[in-house]
Order: structure tokens, then sequence, then C-alpha cells
């Protein structure tokens, strides 16, 4: 049999034992694949496999003999994922949303998000497809960049997932110069309206943040297509940039902003400003990389928050005012 048959019956043969399977009972399930030949061959032949099925999400494990038999197993408990079930309310908003979502002919998962929705759908009988005639509407720009972002997106989740290397052509935020990056996908986000890629940066020798709407050209390295260019560290968490404020993302060169607070506020706005160092019962400084993201927070808080310093971020939340007026 072909590999591809060889893995699914590997796992639909795990995942049917009551107990632990060990390795001669495999080999013996399996004795074209794993008993034949030289021993050594057929175990390095089965650990691939039973990589490549980790490594996609499949729970192989395996048991000692101390507490259980001593072999392999699939627990279905973590293969499958409980019935999730949504109440009337939750159904609607859902559809809503998504519908809306789907709308947007640029976005980059909607073919994810419409099986999702068929599985949710065969599983919440209460939930209707979305009717006909829409009440809800979402624009997001130009659609020729927006269908850009979204080929962006897919080829950099294609990158993600085979960890390959990717060049761009890359227009900086703060001198508008475009350069040729040569980097390491780590991850994707979608914050402040914005889809950013968190990767390792040859040029720089670290992480950077690169905004996909700034990206003018994208080419995948095309060599060895089935082997990995690099590997993420164990240590990398994409969480911690998912986390970020908006000033946080690493747009541009730090910035040291001085802000005051007012008194009431600062209950509510001490968990944004946690980064920040206090220099005065009601002022704080704070780094920032991102300072359209920072003034458009501080617009957000209306009359309760003021930047004091330096003249150029004041000068540049006059601006985004002017803008709005």
């Amino acid at each position: 049999m072909n590999r591809t048959e060889r893995l699914l019956d590997l796992i639909a043969y795990l995942l049917n034992a009551r107990e632990p399977v060990s390795w001669q009972q495999i080999k013996n399930h399996f004795p074209e694949d794993y008993a034949h030949g030289v021993e050594e061959s057929n175990q390095r032949k089965f650990e691939r496999d039973k990589a490549e099925l980790i490594s996609l999400g499949i729970p192989i494990d395996y048991y000692s003999g101390t507490e259980r038999k001593e072999g392999y197993l699939i627990e279905k408990e973590k293969l499958f994922l409980p019935e999730m079930e949504f109440t009337p309310q939750e159904s609607s908003l859902l559809m809503m949303a998504a519908d809306a979502v789907l709308e947007n002919e640029g976005f980059p998962y909607s073919d994810q998000l419409q099986k999702a929705l068929h599985k949710i759908i065969s599983l919440n009988h209460h939930i209707a497809s979305p009717p006909p005639q829409r009440e809800v509407d979402i624009t997001s720009g130009d659609p020729r960049s927006v269908r850009s972002r979204a080929r962006w997106v897919q080829e950099i989740q294609d990158a993600l997932d085979r960890r390959k290397k990717v060049e761009i052509e890359y227009r900086a935020f703060s001198t508008q110069e475009v350069t040729r990056r040569r980097v390491h996908p780590y991850g994707l986000i979608f914050s402040d309206r914005k889809w950013t890629m968190v990767a390792w940066d040859e040029l720089r020798q670290d992480l950077r943040n690169f905004v996909l709407s700034r990206i003018q050209k994208l080419e995948i390295n095309p060599r060895r297509p089935g082997t990995p260019d690099f590997a993420i560290p164990e240590d990398f968490s994409l969480s911690r940039y998912k986390d970020q404020q908006p000033w946080e993302l690493e747009f541009h060169d730090p910035l040291e902003v001085t802000l005051r607070v007012e008194a009431h506020r600062l209950p509510e706005l001490g968990p944004q400003l946690v980064t920040a160092s206090a220099c005065g019962p009601q002022t704080f400084r704070v780094r920032v990389t991102y300072l359209d993201g920072f003034c458009r927070w501080v617009l957000s808080q209306k009359n309760d928050v003021e930047i004091v310093d330096p003249p150029q971020a004041r000068q540049r939340l006059i601006s985004l005012l002017q803008q709005l007026l």
C-alpha cells in the first residue's frame, strides 16, 4: 500500500485498540510495511510514520508498562473534541457574523469557514442557513488591496505549514523605503484591522513584525518543497504578540512617549500600561513602536489621557484629529 493508506490504516488500528499495542503486534498487523527486510530499517520507517502523524495533530502515546500494558495507543478523548452546542441567540450572532465575513470576497479563509459552518449547522439543528437578503454590510477599503492581502495570507500560511523561507519586498513604515528581506515566518496575527506576520528577519537577525499591506512582492523558497528550511524555537509563543497593545507592534524605531492619565481612569487603564514606567502619580513613560496605534488608543480614551511629549507624538495626534474632523 502507499504511504497515505498506511498512515490511515495505522490511525484506525491504534484508535480501535482497547489497550496499548506492542511493536510486535504492529509488525504482525502490517507485515509488508514493518516486518519486511532489516529490523532497524522497519523501526525507522515506523518512527517516521509516527512523527508524521504527531505533526498532523494525531496524539500517539507510548506506555512503558508501569501503569498499563507496554505499547502504543491513540486515546479517543485526546483526538476528538467534545461536541459544541450553541444557544439560539449565540447561533444567530454566529451566522450573521460569518455571513458578513463571507460576503467579503477577499477573506483568505472563506473555504475553511464555510466547512466549519456546515459542520456546526449539522450538529446544532436550531441553526438555520443565512438568509438570502443581508442586513449587515462590511467593507474593508480598496477591493484590490483586500485581495492582495488575502493572497499574502494564504501564501504565508503555506510557508508556515511547510516551514519554508519567504523573500519579500517590504515598504518600511518610517522611511517608505522598499527593501528585499528573507524571513522565516513564525505566525500570523490579525490585530488593529491589520494582518501581521511575525517572522525571523535574516537581515536584522531578530524577530520582526511585517504588516501585510506593506508587502510589495512575496515569493516562497521553491527549492526542496517538501523539506523544511527552518524550525520554530520551542520557546516561541505567538500569544505574547497577540496580547500586545497596539503601540507595541514593531512598525518603526522605538519612541519614548510621556502621557498623563486622569486619576479616576487609573484602575481601568492600569492593566493596559503594565509595560510602562511610572514617572509621577498620574504620569507614565511608554515605549512606542507604532505611533498611529498609540494615538488611536489615546483618542479612544476621550479627554482622560493626554500625550505630554515628545512634540512629534502630539503633532501626530493632532493630525489624526484633523483627519477625523
